[in-house]
């Protein structure tokens, strides 16, 4: 789905699952408007996956349109979710800087063959490239299943924010505490979602940024070698307290090798090395342009080149995630959706682990599922899993599977993790995680932090397992 497409499905959603407001539109509108979008769709309606986009994409359009918002608040339902071309602008800009600072400061007035500053570089630009190669190695034996976070609604309870980590406890730490009260509201809780939504191209621009950066890094310290060099006359040399000769000869092969290889040159001699210790004179009088254009190659040919058809390969990566976002079509507010669109229920089929199935809690079940899922959604409850055992083997079915916890229980890697990373394997990614949590909130009704941090740790458990939590609501999550 193209990102303009993305971010309408998205705002609607935003828009949907507010707080009530005169400016916006009420569900029996939202109602009216995917009614006239069925009948405007008639009978050409398809039947895969990319029509009931384009139907989600048409029903956006038209529940923005019903709102009555100020101008400032579609405007910034327009922007990009993506970092400023100023910022890669500034970004570049600093890197050349600082790359013509480092070399002026550190070589001002010759052409050193050991220059820290070049060299330096280089080698930096090759450890990058290692790590890259090994990552994309990585990769390739240990593939991971894309999960789509749920967008959270505005009252935000029954959706975890996805918190792998420090920075995304802080992210989320900064949209909790920066919220403000109607349209505002509405506002931040649609950027949050939209920002998470654009997470894989949004990277992919950062990297295109940094790949940029290093190049510019590179021609910074070359502009300033040669810049140098139209007013001063270089001396060309070496010095070393524990590097002989030889040692600095086959340093230099070494660095310089696919420079000698493209332009044809034979391997310094140890001659020619000796001849250029200490700062002499050298063995010719164009010892320091020849220098400073064979530098130049080889931070061309290892810096700036690579680097800039890296920052192409971003860039492409870039458009195509933009052409392809994906979105969490398995949550209940899409569900819904898609039953009225296809003109049946959504089945769901739960799978309790260690957990019995009382009257009650069925009840709250179903309550859960005909809130979530609507009126018409179907549940079919599975025998209980007893604790420990694996997941049974079962044929395919025309339902949505549903893994259902007992919050009350502390995750265990050796026991709860088998049992997530097998529902992965077999029900995929976009499986949802149930979370009873009515006998813990129970149990803890005085202790609400002690509750809260229970959740939390559930909530990690299950993400770093590839999978979304879900809170029941009709289990009595606050």
């Amino acid at each position: 789905m193209k990102a303009s497409s993305a971010r309408d499905i998205v705002f609607a959603h935003a828009l949907e699952t507010a707080a009530a407001h005169e400016a916006l539109p009420t569900a029996e509108r939202c109602t009216a408007i995917t009614q006239e979008c069925l009948h405007a769709q008639g009978k050409t309606r398809g039947g895969g996956r990319a029509a009931f986009e384009g139907f989600l994409q048409e029903r956006a359009q038209r529940v923005i349109a019903a709102a009555q918002l100020p101008a400032d608040i579609r405007a910034m339902a327009r922007q990009r979710a993506g970092i400023s071309r100023w910022m890669v602008l500034a970004v570049m800009a600093a890197a050349f800087a600082l790359g013509f600072a480092g070399h002026a400061i550190t070589d001002p007035h010759r052409v050193d063959l050991l220059s820290a500053s070049l060299i330096g570089i280089v080698l930096w630009n090759l450890l990058v490239y290692a790590l890259l190669l090994l990552t994309w190695l990585r990769s390739l034996v240990r593939r991971k299943k894309t999960v789509i976070a749920p967008l959270e609604p505005e009252q935000g309870q029954g959706v975890a924010v996805a918190s792998g980590g420090w920075l995304q406890k802080l992210q989320a730490r900064k949209w909790s505490v920066s919220r403000g009260t109607g349209l505002r509201k509405m506002a931040l809780n649609f950027e949050r979602n939209w920002w998470q939504i654009n997470q894989r191209p949004r990277h992919a621009q950062w990297l295109v940024c940094l790949h940029l950066g290093a190049a510019m890094l590179a021609l910074g310290a070359l502009a300033s070698l040669w810049l140098t060099g139209l007013t001063r006359a270089y001396q060309v040399g070496w010095e070393s307290t524990f590097l002989s000769p030889p040692a600095v000869q086959t340093c230099l092969n070494l660095l310089f090798a696919p420079v000698q290889y493209l332009l044809g040159l034979a391997p310094w001699s140890l001659a020619q090395i000796q001849a250029l210790q200490g700062w002499s004179a050298g063995d010719a009088a164009d010892a320091g342009p020849r220098w400073v254009q064979l530098y130049s190659w080889l931070l061309g040919l290892m810096v700036v080149a690579p680097r800039l058809l890296l920052a192409l390969w971003q860039g492409a990566r870039v458009w195509w995630l933009s052409q392809h976002l994906a979105l969490p079509l398995q949550q209940p507010y899409f569900q819904k959706l898609q039953r009225d669109w296809a003109g049946r229920a959504t089945a769901l089929l739960v799978q309790p682990y260690s957990l019995d199935i009382t009257p009650e809690r069925e009840a709250a079940l179903r309550n859960h599922v005909a809130q979530s899922y609507g009126a018409g959604a179907q549940l079919a409850l599975l025998p209980v899993l007893a604790y420990g055992s694996p997941l049974p083997d079962a044929s395919a079915v025309d339902a949505q599977q549903v893994l259902l916890l007992n919050l009350a229980a502390t995750p265990e890697a050796e026991i709860h993790g088998v049992l997530l990373a097998q529902v992965l394997n077999r029900w995929g990614a976009q499986t949802d995680v149930w979370l009873w949590a009515a006998d813990f909130r129970a149990r803890n009704s005085g202790a609400p932090a002690r509750v809260q941090e229970r959740e939390q740790l559930w909530r990690e458990f299950v993400r770093s397992a590839g999978l979304n939590a879900t809170l029941v609501p009709g289990a009595g999550v606050s």
